[in-house]
């Protein structure tokens, strides 16, 4: 998914500017210094680098080492310091002790996690690891990127101006996004080459987030994130 005014996301820039922006705006008014974050899913320190320059003490854990890496040299380059892990998340969280003022769950992290059961297995988890008062923070995916489809993007299934397919499941809102020779007009059905993602509605988001112990998603104004607090 991207927005008309970005056309190059990747891994490491998940969203366009505004998006970007807004959260990172957002989460620095509401990490003190001192707080404790977990980054899930940090990428290349989009979202953890400002945060560790606001006084946080973060920690970072991606599954891709080049990620890793860039997260590394950004913060090298601004003599900043933070804990990376290269970590299946619910794994490493179901293993630690620590715990968190503030864990994000951005950069379409959450919607990795296409299987609800796992998810809610993801949110769970994440929940233990709360201070009292502490709280998630994921993207506003059924604000921000459902509009995109209401509006008509991608109705076609094509992207041509990035060249990317996007196949949809016959049965449920996940979808997979295809590009270079991965594209397939001739078929239209999630295979096994495919990488899945849910595109989280409010109802399934709020659901999940029951389920798993938390009260309703909050959603800031402005801010291009959805807030779960533990019930």
């Amino acid at each position: 998914m991207r927005s008309d005014d970005d056309t190059s996301l990747d891994a490491l820039h998940p969203h366009d500017s505004r998006i970007d922006t807004a959260q990172q705006a957002w989460l620095r008014s509401q990490v003190s210094r001192g707080d404790r974050v977990l980054d899930l899913g940090c990428g290349g320190g989009r979202i953890l680098l400002p945060l560790v320059q606001a006084g946080a003490i973060c920690t970072g854990i991606d599954h891709d080492d080049s990620a890793l890496a860039k997260c590394r040299e950004s913060l090298d380059a601004s003599s900043a310091t933070a804990t990376l892990v290269k970590a299946d998340m619910i794994e490493w969280l179901s293993r630690s002790h620590e715990h968190w003022n503030v864990v994000c769950c951005l950069g379409n992290t959450l919607c990795q996690f296409w299987e609800i059961d796992r998810a809610v297995e993801l949110l769970r988890c994440i929940r233990s690891r709360l201070v009292s008062g502490g709280i998630l923070v994921v993207d506003d995916v059924p604000g921000d990127l459902w509009p995109e489809l209401a509006e008509g993007n991608w109705q076609s299934g094509f992207d041509d101006e990035l060249g990317r397919q996007l196949v949809w499941s016959s049965d449920d809102a996940v979808f997979a996004i295809r590009s270079g020779s991965n594209i397939d007009e001739n078929n239209w059905e999630i295979g096994p080459a495919d990488t899945p993602m849910r595109l989280w509605t409010s109802a399934s988001l709020r659901l999940a987030a029951q389920v798993a112990g938390y009260s309703a998603p909050f959603v800031p104004d402005n801010a291009s994130v959805r807030v779960l607090r533990p019930s």
